[in-house]
């Protein structure tokens, strides 16, 4: 089966801590699953605690010696707390990717399934960058061409 890019799928399994993944010729995952294995997440629970609890001490931190006003108070909040679904949602993927893939029927299956999504998606996104890139267009002339009042 070929991806977008035309690299050949690969069913070759590996090990992970005991688990079986695939090899899926991804630098990134790869990488990502790398880190993953060296931070020892599954054995360190008082890792995880400190990554959930953190961030409200860093936010307290930032309200007792940079700013104790609401509006920077609520911008940091939400910077610090997408970082952290952030991290959140790489630890999901890490926990997915180190999944074994099943057997070859259900990764054919799999692929039809992601051609098929790939083709929705793509069909979908160009059309609401469509809509989207002419209702800015319209909004930008609507704006440039107002009258200011006096």
């Amino acid at each position: 089966m070929q991806d977008m890019e035309g690299s050949a799928f690969s069913s070759e399994t590996g090990s992970l801590g005991g688990d079986k993944l695939v090899s899926f010729n991804d630098p990134y995952g790869e990488m990502l699953l790398a880190t993953y294995k060296g931070l020892n997440l599954d054995e360190s629970s008082s890792l995880k605690t400190i990554i959930l609890i953190a961030p409200i001490g860093l936010i307290a931190v930032f309200y007792m010696f940079v700013s104790q006003s609401t509006s920077s108070m609520i911008s940091f909040s939400a910077f610090v707390f997408s970082i952290v679904f952030l991290i959140i949602a790489m630890y999901m993927l890490c926990e997915i990717l180190k999944k074994d893939c099943g057997p070859r029927n259900m990764q054919d299956i799999a692929e039809v399934i992601r051609e098929g999504s790939e083709g929705f998606f793509i069909t979908q996104y160009g059309t609401i960058f469509k809509y989207a890139f002419m209702t800015s267009i319209g909004l930008f002339f609507m704006y440039a061409t107002r009258e200011i009042p006096a």
